[in-house]
This record gives C-alpha cells, sequence and structure tokens, in this order.
C-alpha cells in the first residue's frame, strides 16, 4: 500500500509538471503566431530528510551513484549548447526574476516544481523539437531530490524514473537536472558526453543577443509547422528596469515584409502609446527593443502579430 501511495503521488507531480509546461510559450504564441559544479562542501554528510509539503523523503544528490552533469546554465545559449541537434524552439526562464512580477502567474516562481523535488527550482529551461519531443532543464540550487523509482545506467549517469512505470519521465541529477522521457535524457547525456553534437541552428541569431539581467528568453525557428512565422528565425528576451518599466528585446533572421511594415508603423506613434522603440538593422538581422510598463508593453506585443 506504501508502494502504491508513491506512485499516487508521483503521478500528481507529473501532472503538475505538465501543466507548468503549458505556461512556456506566452510570449513564443504572441510574436510568432503560433553553470559550474556546485561547491557541495557543507552538505556532504546531509541524510534523507522529509519533505515539507508531503512528507516524503527528499535524498543528497552526493547519495546518487554515478556521473552528475556539469554544465553551465544562466542563459538559453547555455541550454542550447546540451540539446541534441534539431531544436525548433527553447525557452530560459529565471524563476527567481519572476517573483513579484506579472511573469509569475504564468511562469511561476522558485517554488512552482517543488511538489515534484521537494526543493526550489531557480532556473528552467525547456526545448521543443519538430517530432513533438521535448526536455527540459532545472537548476535546484540545494541539491537534492524527492526519492525517485527504478535507477537504470547509462554512460556512468543514473536515470532516475519519475513515476511508477506508466510514465516515461525520467531525471538525471547534477548541475542542471536534466528531465524528460527516457530517450530524451539520454540524447542530451550523448551530447554531453560528445557523442552526439548540439544544436547550432541559433548560434547567429543569439550573437546579437545580452543575456544580462533577463527574466526569460525564446527562440524559435520557422519549420512546416509554423508557417505563420514573421522571421526565418526568432529571439525574444525579457528584463526588469531600475524604474520598474521593462523593456523586450525580438531579433529578427530575414523578418517577413508584412511584419517590417507593421514595426515601421507602430514605432511612427509608438510614443502616444507610451512605448519607447528601437530599432536597427544589419544585414539580414533586424532587432527591436521596446521599452514600457508592463501592461503596455504586453499590448504592444500582441499589435506586432
Amino acid at each position: 500500500m506504501k508502494q502504491k501511495a508513491k506512485a499516487t503521488k508521483n503521478q500528481k507531480y507529473i501532472a503538475i509538471l505538465l501543466a507548468a509546461i503549458m505556461f512556456f510559450s506566452v510570449f513564443l504564441y504572441l510574436v510568432t503566431g503560433g553553470g559550474g559544479p556546485k561547491d557541495n562542501s557543507n552538505n556532504e554528510n546531509e541524510a534523507s530528510t522529509p519533505s515539507a509539503e508531503n512528507n516524503i523523503s527528499t535524498i543528497s544528490f552526493l547519495q546518487i551513484p554515478g556521473k552528475q552533469v556539469r554544465h553551465q546554465f544562466n542563459s538559453i545559449a547555455d541550454g542550447l549548447n546540451m540539446s541534441p541537434a534539431g531544436v525548433m524552439g527553447a525557452e530560459y526562464v529565471d524563476l527567481k526574476k519572476t517573483t513579484g512580477t506579472p511573469l509569475e502567474l504564468s511562469f511561476g516562481n522558485t517554488t512552482t516544481l517543488k511538489p515534484l523535488y521537494g526543493a526550489d527550482v531557480t532556473k528552467r529551461y525547456v526545448a521543443y523539437y519538430p517530432d513533438g519531443n521535448i526536455f527540459e532543464l532545472h537548476a535546484i540550487p540545494e541539491q537534492k531530490i524527492l526519492t525517485a523509482f527504478t535507477p537504470v545506467p547509462y554512460h556512468g549517469y543514473e536515470l532516475l524514473a519519475r513515476g511508477n512505470g506508466t510514465n516515461d519521465f525520467w531525471n538525471v541529477v547534477g548541475s542542471p537536472v536534466i528531465l524528460g522521457s527516457r530517450q530524451s535524457v539520454k540524447n542530451v547525456i550523448d551530447v554531453l558526453e560528445k557523442n552526439a553534437t548540439s544544436t547550432t541552428e541559433f548560434n547567429q541569431i543569439l550573437s546579437q543577443a545580452n543575456p544580462e539581467d533577463v527574466i526569460l528568453q525564446e527562440v524559435a525557428i520557422k519549420t512546416n509547422i509554423t508557417t505563420d512565422a514573421v522571421a526565418d528565425q526568432y529571439y525574444t528576451d525579457l528584463r526588469k528596469l531600475d524604474d520598474g518599466s521593462y523593456a523586450q528585446t525580438s531579433i529578427f533572421m530575414n523578418v517577413k515584409p508584412d511584419m517590417a511594415k507593421n514595426i515601421t508603423a507602430l514605432q511612427a506613434n509608438s510614443s502616444e502609446r507610451g512605448v519607447t522603440y528601437n530599432v536597427t538593422t544589419s544585414g539580414n538581422i533586424t532587432k527591436l527593443v521596446i521599452s514600457s510598463d508592463f501592461n503596455s508593453l504586453l499590448n504592444e506585443t500582441r499589435l506586432l502579430r
């Protein structure tokens, strides 16, 4: 009975995760139309402790045998460097920065995924593929995880099942933690072990971006499923400014003529809506920075569709 209860709770965690994933395409939809090792010296002898929410045991990452992920994880570029080739779109969110902002309603905060792990998640990355596969990366500074089922070794790493055998969700711990289907997690490990290449589709457009102080970053590429995309490739980020307003940077590779016209038209009378525009073009790259209060910025993003 105890094992069945654990399985039921794990299924609830997966449901929470799936619901949280659905929040991740807000800005992508509106516009396109469609770190090093953690120092564990202070917790090397940490024993299993009960999770405050559900009284299920957590264990320190150090208690899990095998290799652990060790990769810089401070931007969407870091996530893409861990992602197998073929990414259609990706998002990165700093959940410490969403707290107390309107974005908290859509993207959650550091405690949103706590029911899944028994620990706060401070950064989150998700990659999408044209075949419908996804995987996520999560930063867990506390370096602990709820007890998982059925570890399976792969290239020296331990794949930890996150369900009762009916859900194909697996973790590999480290900095960051990998979450996805068994095959997608293996694919990420193959990239880390240099047995496969990471995605390079967005290298040019990301070279024009500044990840400093961003709350979120997103990239997308035009595919047969995104035929109404506003450019061949698209990047956006959002940051909160010192005066409490927000700035959104959008970078387009080969922007579509209708979108270019719309930018020009909206820029012409942007001051009437309390929005500041800064547009630059270099070769096939168009960069747009708009700033205003959050609601005005959100409205402007809708107008730009």
